[in-house]
């Protein structure tokens, strides 16, 4: 399938999920979080969610961190839609004051930029995914962009409410696999 098509099937599914039916699976996705060894790791780079896209709930996450991991430093995403660009800013759950852009995504109003570099793991939004680990996003390469500015060794991790297709068909040099990505039913593992 092409990315143009799964982005469009992908986003009607998740549309189409009842309120009851996201928060289950959102539940679900959490249990499989919890089932990763995150005391290896130092900083993470999280999304944050659009809601309007029924996107996964990522503030489950920043709470979950907050209470089982307090010692993980949290970054989240500010974007530059002049130049597709995405800057790290440091989260803090007391103190972060979020806005919305122009597209209706939480962004952090100010805070302090974190090096690219720094960054240990990148969870990363997606529309669907397939089983070699290539995903498709909104089309704009955002992420693309960032992981390539990260260190080689970054963990690069999906989440989605629906399993795998097959395979993506126009996957181009220029698109970085995840290494896992975590569903309601499994974590798919790409690194083996």
């Amino acid at each position: 399938m092409d990315k143009a098509t799964l982005r469009q099937q992908s986003l009607e599914r998740r549309l189409q999920l009842s309120r009851s039916n996201y928060w289950a699976l959102t539940e679900d996705i959490m249990d499989q979080v919890k089932l990763v060894n995150w005391l290896n790791y130092s900083m993470v780079h999280i999304f944050l969610p659009i809601r309007k896209h029924n996107e996964i709930d990522t503030f489950s996450l920043l709470n979950y961190f907050k209470l089982q991991h307090p010692k993980l430093t949290i970054v989240i995403p500010r974007t530059d839609f002049t130049n597709l660009s995405i800057t790290n800013i440091l989260y803090d759950h007391e103190y972060t004051i979020l806005g919305r852009n122009k597209y209706d995504i939480p962004e952090p109003i100010h805070g302090k930029v974190v090096p690219n570099e720094e960054i240990d793991i990148v969870f990363v939004p997606l529309l669907g995914f397939d089983q070699k680990g290539n995903r498709v996003g909104y089309g704009k390469g955002f992420y693309d962009r960032f992981l390539s500015e990260c260190r080689p060794d970054v963990g690069k991790i999906g989440m989605s409410f629906f399993e795998p297709i097959d395979e993506i068909s126009d996957v181009n040099e220029f698109d970085i696999p995840l290494d896992l990505c975590i569903t309601p039913e499994k974590t798919w593992n790409f690194r083996t």
